[in-house]
Formats: structure tokens, C-alpha cells, sequence
């Protein structure tokens, strides 16, 4: 893992350490008194002082081992990640209090749906403090803390907001339920739908990597079918010591390449027909090393998990979207073809595409779609489902895409450094950079906008860059601030320029 060198004066490390330890004291205050609550309403108040005690001082030896294990000590950064971790963490607790008060407290009663929602509190928490502890072990000195911390806030939030989209679908349903069946009936309506649509997600994030391949039409592929590429994958990924990932193909000209999967030995590579077309050996090979140094690095998995809401709430708007959001216009773009790179002596089409030119990819098609014809049959009630299913899964996206967003920026940089030292080529990956940059620009807006879903995974953002213009607009600039999932492409271009200058 690259990090930036400790330039922190004496009197600032102070500071920030000092910083640290109050922010620290006031994270093991907050988890006494929730654990002390949810021991009383779970358990009884005799031993709470007790079991939050022992809870609490837990949170401070895990606290106080981060700040022995950063290297050159606690920094304002990892101060602030752990105030918003305690704050978000506090959320989450909340959030589960009160669903498991709400969805039983008229099934069971109130007295029962609080000593439940006690319990599952108090397992929030200790579950948090365990899987705190669990992983300050196992990483050790190796890891970027504020790094780690920014991470576990962003998981946080997106858990949050996945709370926040269920008790929405929950609400939504209950009244409908209620106008239909009763608003007893209504409730019991409401959590078996909320608990399968909770199912479903599980079964998504279980199966993410199938998931996205299919959402960006992704096929593996063999070393017989894609010889030149599946080659410069083992040389990568045995200079970086990973397993060599499956590689996928994604029939798609918006140039996309990314790494998707939980697990070193069940990654997934991804890159598209368009970003292979454009790219010459050198330059893909560079972006190979770029993608496989997240793995290494451990970011796919995070970002594969952290990709769930996104995904979910980009399909879901598509699936109920109304023709009253709908642009006509953009819907009626003509698909053009990209204009095709010239063919690189040592990178032809044999080596990319195979022997028989199984990969080579041919216009698409007209979409099967249509889209006219319904509204005619669309009654009122259908429009209101629609509409409402609409705008819950829009903030659930807008929010998650938010906050994908902010993790997202944080590791380009580092796995960009990480390929051009492993290649010793800095200006092979800046070339690519360049190339890709400008075929996104050239790429139809409706192939990057089904492509939007997965931005933040790929090497660079599959979305429009209509806000980068000279004068942008107050809405371009607040939707490249919110969602921008990469730094912008000149300020990795120039760090890669100063680190070929460091090289010669």
C-alpha cells in the first residue's frame, strides 16, 4: 500500500494525537450509554454499568492499539473519520432500534417490541466492537488507519441508507396495504414484502459479481478465446502476488475496466469491448496493473460491497421509472460508432479478439423496448406506485452514489502509482488515461448512462463530463462535487508525469 510521506511537525502531531484521544474518550462514552440502554431494555437494569463498562473499555484498547499502530502516530484526518465512524455507527443502532419497534411493536406489543429491539441493538453493538477489534489484528501495522476509518464510514452510511430504503419500501406498502386490506392485515403485508425485498438484497450483495457482469453484459472468457490479454494478466498478477482473476468481456463500446469480487481468489476482471479496442498493449497492460493493484490493495472488495445500493437503486429506476421523467430526447439519441484507433503492430486483432474474431463486436441493436403504447392502460393507482417506487429508489441512489463516491476518489491515486511502478511505465498509464478519457467523451450518453451503475468501479468514470466545461453551471458543479467518483483525469495525469520525472 503507497502512502504519502509523514511531513507532521512535533507540536502538530501533538495536536492531532491529543484530538484523537478526546474524540476516542467520547466514542467509549457513547458506546456505554448504548450499551448500558440496550442491556436494560434486553436484559435488566441490574448488570448494565456492568456489561457496558466492559464494552466501552473494549472500544478503548482498540482505540488506543490504532494509535500505536499508525504510522508516525493519530492524524487530524483519522480524528475526524472517527468522530463521523461514532456518529454514524450511533445511527445505525438507532435505525435498528426503531425498525424492530415499529414493524412489531403491533403484532407483538410494545413491551415485547422493545425488549426485542434492546436485543438486536445491544448484538448491533457488541458486533461492531468485535468486528473493530477483529480487524485492527489482522491488519496490523500494514494499514492506512484513516484510510480504514474512512472506509468503515462509508460501509456505515450505505447500511444506513439501505435501513432508510427498507423502512421507506416498509411505510410505503403499509399504507397501501392499509387502504386495501386493513391496516391491521396492512402491517403484516408490509414486513413480508420488506423482508423479501431485505432477501433480495442479501442475495445481490451474496452475488454482486455475478450481478454486475450481467448489468454491464459481461462474459468470461478463456486463454484460448483471448490469448494476448489473458497473457498480460498472469504476468500482472504474478508481479503483484494475487491470483490471476477471471477475465470478462463487456460487449459494450463505453470503455469500462474494473475489478469486481470479494475474495483475491474469486476476482473478477472486467474490461469492455471498447476500452480493448482503443488501447495498445502497452497502455492495456498499464491499465491491467491499475485494476489488479486494487486488488491487492483489498479496495475491490470493499468497493464491490460498498456497490450494492447503487446498483440496485439504478435498476429499480429503470424498472419504474415514469414516461413524466423520461427525456424523449435523449432516449431518441442515434447510436453512432466510435471512430476505431489504428491497430498496433504488436497488439493486432489475433492476439486481442482470438483466431476467429469470437469477441469482435458488432453495432447494437434496436432496443427491444417499447415504451409507447402503455400509457393509454395506465390508471391512477399505477402511476402512484410507479412514481413513489421511483422517487424512493432516486434518493436511495443519489445518497449512495454520494457516498461511493467519497471512498472511491481516495484509491485511484494510490493503485495508478501502484501499475506505473509495477510496469516502470508511468507514461504507458497516463496514455491510456488519455485514450480512454477521450472515448468516453466520444461514447454515446445512452452506453454511459447504462453504464452508470458501475462508475465508481471502473478505471475511470463512465458519465457525462458536461460539468467540466469552462463555465459549468451551479447543478454541474454540485453534481461533480456530490458524485465525482474519480479525481479528475489532469490531476492523475500530473502526479504520473512527476513520477516518470522520479524514475529517470
Amino acid at each position: 500500500m503507497v502512502t504519502e510521506p509523514n511531513r507532521v511537525t512535533p507540536v502538530a502531531r501533538a495536536v492531532s494525537t491529543g484530538l484523537f484521544c478526546c474524540v476516542a474518550l467520547g466514542v467509549a462514552a457513547v458506546v456505554w450509554v448504548v450499551t448500558a440502554a440496550s442491556w436494560w431494555q434486553a436484559v435488566g437494569s441490574g448488570s448494565a454499568p456492568v456489561a457496558a463498562s466492559v464494552v466501552a473499555l473494549a472500544t478503548v484498547a482498540g482505540l488506543v492499539a490504532i494509535a500505536a499502530l499508525a504510522e508516525g502516530g493519530p492524524t487530524f484526518s483519522m480524528a475526524g473519520y472517527l468522530a463521523v465512524f461514532a456518529v454514524a455507527a450511533t445511527g445505525f443502532v438507532g435505525a435498528v432500534w426503531t425498525t424492530i419497534v415499529l414493524v412489531a411493536a403491533v403484532p407483538l406489543g410494545v413491551s415485547t417490541a422493545t425488549t426485542a429491539a434492546g436485543a438486536l441493538s445491544l448484538l448491533a453493538t457488541v458486533g461492531l466492537v468485535a468486528t473493530a477489534a477483529v480487524t485492527i489484528v489482522v491488519l496490523g501495522r500494514s494499514a492506512d488507519w484513516a484510510l480504514c476509518l474512512r472506509m468503515a464510514v462509508a460501509v456505515l452510511l450505505l447500511v444506513l441508507v439501505t435501513i432508510g430504503f427498507l423502512g421507506a419500501v416498509w411505510l410505503f406498502v403499509a399504507l397501501l396495504s392499509a387502504l386495501l386490506v386493513g391496516p391491521v392485515t396492512g402491517l403484516y403485508v408490509a414486513a413480508g414484502v420488506t423482508f423479501a425485498v431485505a432477501a433480495l438484497i442479501a442475495y445481490r450483495e451474496f452475488n454482486q459479481v455475478r450481478a454486475i457482469e450481467n448489468s454491464i453484459d459481461a462474459t468470461p472468457t478463456t486463454p484460448d478465446e483471448l490469448p494476448g490479454i489473458h497473457a498480460a494478466t498472469t504476468k500482472v498478477a504474478s508481479q503483484l502476488g494475487v491470483p490471476k482473476p477471471t477475465v470478462a468481456i463487456s460487449e459494450t463500446y463505453a470503455p469500462e475496466a474494473m475489478v469486481v469480487g470479494f475474495r483475491p481468489s474469486e476476482i473478477h476482471l472486467v474490461l469492455s469491448y471498447g476500452a480493448v479496442r482503443a488501447l495498445s498493449e502497452a497502455q492495456l497492460e498499464a491499465v491491467i496493473a491499475h485494476e489488479l493493484a486494487h486488488v491487492a490493495n483489498r479496495d475491490a472488495m470493499v468497493m464491490t460491497a460498498v456497490s450494492t445500493p447503487v446498483v440496485l437503486a439504478d435498476g429499480l429506476r429503470a424498472r419504474v421509472r415514469p414516461e413524466s421523467f423520461r427525456n424523449d430526447a435523449f432516449e431518441d439519441e442515434e447510436w453512432e460508432r466510435p471512430d476505431e484507433p489504428e491497430a498496433d503492430d504488436d497488439w493486432g486483432s489475433e492476439d486481442i479478439f482470438g483466431p476467429n474474431d469470437e469477441w469482435r463486436m458488432a453495432p447494437p441493436s434496436e432496443s427491444a423496448d417499447d415504451r409507447n403504447g402503455s400509457d393509454d392502460d395506465a390508471n391512477l393507482i399505477d402511476w402512484f406506485v410507479t412514481t413513489t417506487l421511483f422517487v424512493i429508489a432516486t434518493v436511495t441512489w443519489v445518497s449512495s452514489r454520494a457516498i461511493v463516491a467519497v471512498l472511491s476518489r481516495s484509491r485511484e491515486l494510490s493503485a495508478d502509482r501502484t501499475a506505473a511502478e509495477l510496469t516502470g511505465s508511468p507514461a504507458a498509464l497516463a496514455g491510456a488515461l488519455r485514450t480512454l478519457d477521450d472515448r468516453i467523451e466520444r461514447t454515446p450518453n445512452q452506453d454511459l448512462r447504462e453504464a452508470a451503475g458501475v462508475s465508481s468501479l471502473s478505471i475511470l468514470p463512465l458519465e457525462s463530463v458536461a460539468g467540466e466545461t469552462d463555465e459549468p453551471s451551479l447543478i454541474d458543479r454540485l453534481r461533480l462535487r456530490l458524485f465525482r467518483t474519480h479525481p479528475p483525469t489532469e490531476r492523475r495525469l500530473a502526479v504520473l508525469e512527476e513520477l516518470e520525472r522520479e524514475l529517470d
